[in-house]
């Protein structure tokens, strides 16, 4: 006996983005460690990667999961979990492409379970409470994407076309970015300008400014948390140093850039090269 369980979202992000991040293994340790826990990816093969899923510990165990994941191109993704946890679940979702969103509908299959009616309504309100929870601490770090091994079938992602840029010099105008009392130590705050985002630290009684997009794969800083010194993106891990932008862990091999910042009065400032 199985239940079958059809779940509906609207993602305020274009197809494409939302399709690789299905695809995207990378962050789950990053984004969702309470929620899906690690995973490794065991074989890519065309459209098809198969990949193990450790699931968060839970009375000290660390159940595992062995799934299946099959793009069928344009826009329907399948997976079937074959081992471990959850064996014998499986989820079809159908993407609509609705411009700058993407309507998302979901039918997940949940087997072996007794046919009683009042079952069913219970089935269903675990499984949408559960992805609701996963897609709002996506949403919340602006829908991460571009992990390897990205779309099966398709190139993986690499580092942005352009390259970073140098740490801005004495050039440029000084611009107000924040207030200082806005700013908690940890916190941060982004303003755009010359073209470019620039996110604004404060950091045990220090202030930084560093571009705001990650150089593996244009993650927002200034969602990450700080440690040590370090801003964390976000979507895979990846960790530089906020006095020079330099990486300290994680994929990214490159810098940041960083910016001269400063406070007059209540105001932070910050200079920011001029256009090249």
């Amino acid at each position: 006996m199985a239940i079958n369980v059809t779940y509906h979202v609207r993602i305020p992000y274009p197809f494409e983005r939302v399709l690789s991040q299905y695809f995207d293994l990378e962050h789950l340790e990053t984004v969702h460690p309470t929620t899906l826990g690690q995973a490794r990816v065991l074989e890519v093969d065309g459209r098809r990667i198969v990949f193990e899923q450790r699931w968060p510990a839970w009375l000290g165990l660390r159940l595992r999961t062995v799934a299946e994941q099959v793009w069928l191109p344009p826009d329907r993704i399948r997976i079937r979990f074959r081992r471990g946890l959850l064996r014998g679940v499986g989820v079809d979702t159908h993407l609509l492409d609705r411009g700058d969103e993407t309507g998302i509908e979901e039918t997940y299959r949940v087997p072996l379970v007794p046919g009683w009616s009042w079952l069913r309504p219970l089935v269903r309100r675990v499984v949408e409470r559960g992805a609701n929870h996963i897609w709002e601490e996506d949403l919340a770090v602006e829908l991460c994407h571009g992990g390897w091994p990205g779309v099966p079938g398709r190139e993986p992602p690499g580092a942005p076309s352009s390259p970073v840029p140098a740490p801005a010099d004495g050039g440029g105008r000084w611009i107000r970015a924040a207030e200082r009392v806005d700013l908690d130590d940890g916190g941060s705050r982004t303003v755009v300008a010359g073209g470019r985002e620039i996110a604004v630290w404060q950091h045990q009684g220090r202030l930084h400014a560093l571009d705001n997009r990650c150089p593996h794969t244009g993650g927002p800083l200034a969602l990450g948390r700080v440690e040590q010194g370090r801003v964390v993106c976000p979507w895979h891990g990846a960790r530089f140093a906020l006095a020079d932008g330099r990486p300290c862990g994680g994929p990214a091999d490159g810098p940041v850039a960083t910016h001269p910042v400063r406070q007059e009065g209540r105001g932070v400032f910050v200079r920011v090269p001029a256009p090249a």
